[in-house]
């Protein structure tokens, strides 16, 4: 008789295509083979559409059993709920930025100032299921490893502090505030082990949480491959040229904000064919997009999106936090060259590891470095040939399963 494991998510599904959410699909999937997996998640959807919610309940889903608990987020006094928490997050955020946070984790790893402030304040999150923490708390001895995935939801934090003993945490932690509460001192010092994606990822929990973070190590997870796509059909559908910059993700000011200038003054200092191509569904305050130089696709289907990673000239990822990038470990393991944000520790890492990718500290060193690997065919062609060799030698499946299996067969 299998093991039986599960996973814990904000939301699963599919259709649902957030990079945890993906995270834990794919890596419950792949464990189908090897146990008996079940998911625990809200009835979420989508978090600004409460009737397009999932049924609560039971539910087979591509071999594994969904249990779904009705979110039921306790909205009264939310703005004063969040005020009150943010007094111990505040002083954390404030002692590591003066770099005492490190060595007084060492005395005091475990904080409770204000931890009920900070459960009241979880409690009215939109995913927030209080039947799920219930479950938890009477089953969580049916199960051989119970993985929680993404920091910064109640579900991790039922399955953490009800359950730690038998956690296998995967945080894809990345730097914001929410890393500071006090509750997470329990999460990262408590559970049995820390799945981490990245280095770098690793070192800021070890900065935050100190000596006293649990038992952890490099796992990280791989990416879906391509299935065939007629090219043409998609290209002529978008009107995409043949040399294009391309970025894939949410329309929104704060991750294509400084972007979109930044490109147009590159046209302006050097002209050239390459276009930016933009895909992804647009924020409601992304305003119009209206240059020549620019084209939007908008959302597109799963199969479409990797056709045009497949054949973009290179792509371009501006975001400042990320715990592992799987669209950086996709464009690299097509072979395509990668232009990130220096300010990202864990996509700068990629870049110095992989030999296949380059950062960018500011606007003009943007544009050196995008006329830089346009320019240079054999730098160009040098970082296609390492891109698909580090995805491989470091996060291929066979890889990963492998360690995850180890870990959950210690326990």
């Amino acid at each position: 008789m299998k093991k039986k494991i599960a996973f814990t998510a904000f939301r699963y599904g599919e259709g649902i295509f957030g990079g945890t959410e993906i995270h834990c699909r794919m890596l419950a999937e792949r464990l189908k083979p090897y146990y008996e997996v079940e998911v625990l998640t809200s009835t979420l959807r989508h978090p600004t559409a409460s009737e397009e919610d999932f049924p609560a309940g039971e539910r087979l889903e591509n071999g594994i059993l969904v249990r779904r608990f009705r979110a039921a987020p306790d909205r009264e006094h939310t703005g004063e709920r969040r005020r009150k928490a943010s007094k111990a997050r505040r002083l954390r955020y404030l002692l590591d930025q003066w770099r005492l946070l490190t060595p007084l984790a060492a005395l005091h790893p475990l904080w409770t100032l204000n931890e009920e402030a900070e459960r009241r304040f979880f409690a009215t999150h939109e995913e927030y299921a209080p039947t799920l923490t219930d479950f938890i708390r009477e089953h969580k001895e049916e199960y051989a490893a119970i993985l929680p995935v993404g920091f910064n939801f109640t579900s991790t934090l039922t399955a953490a502090l009800e359950a730690p003993e038998r956690c296998i945490l995967i945080p894809t932690a990345h730097p914001v505030r929410s890393l500071y509460f006090s509750l997470f001192t329990r999460v990262f010092t408590r559970v049995r082990h820390i799945a981490f994606n990245t280095p770098a990822e690793q070192r800021l929990c070890r900065r935050v949480f100190g000596p006293a973070l649990a038992p952890n190590s490099i796992v990280g997870c791989s990416i879906e491959k391509a299935a065939p796509v007629q090219w043409e059909e998609v290209k002529a559908r978008y009107g995409l040229p043949d040399d294009y910059l391309l970025y894939v993700g949410r329309m929104h000011p704060q991750k294509i904000g400084s972007l979109i200038p930044d490109f147009l003054r590159y046209k302006q200092q050097y002209g050239g064919e390459i276009r930016l191509v933009l895909v992804g569904p647009a924020d409601a305050d992304s305003g119009k997009i209206d240059r020549s130089e620019i084209i939007v696709t908008g959302s597109v289907s799963d199969e479409e999106k990797r056709a045009i990673i497949r054949h973009a000239t290179l792509m371009v990822n501006p975001s400042l936090v990320e715990s592992l990038s799987l669209l950086l470990l996709e464009a690299l393991d097509n072979g395509i060259p990668m232009l990130v944000n220096g300010r990202c520790e864990v996509m700068k890492d990629h870049c110095k590891f992989s030999g296949a990718a380059l950062w960018y500290d500011n606007g003009r060193d943007f544009r050196k470095k995008l006329h830089r690997i346009l320019s240079d065919p054999a730098l160009r062609q040098s970082m296609a040939e390492r891109g698909p060799r580090y995805v491989r030698e470091n996060y291929g499946w066979e890889l990963i399963i492998g360690k995850l299996r180890r870990l959950i067969e210690n326990l």
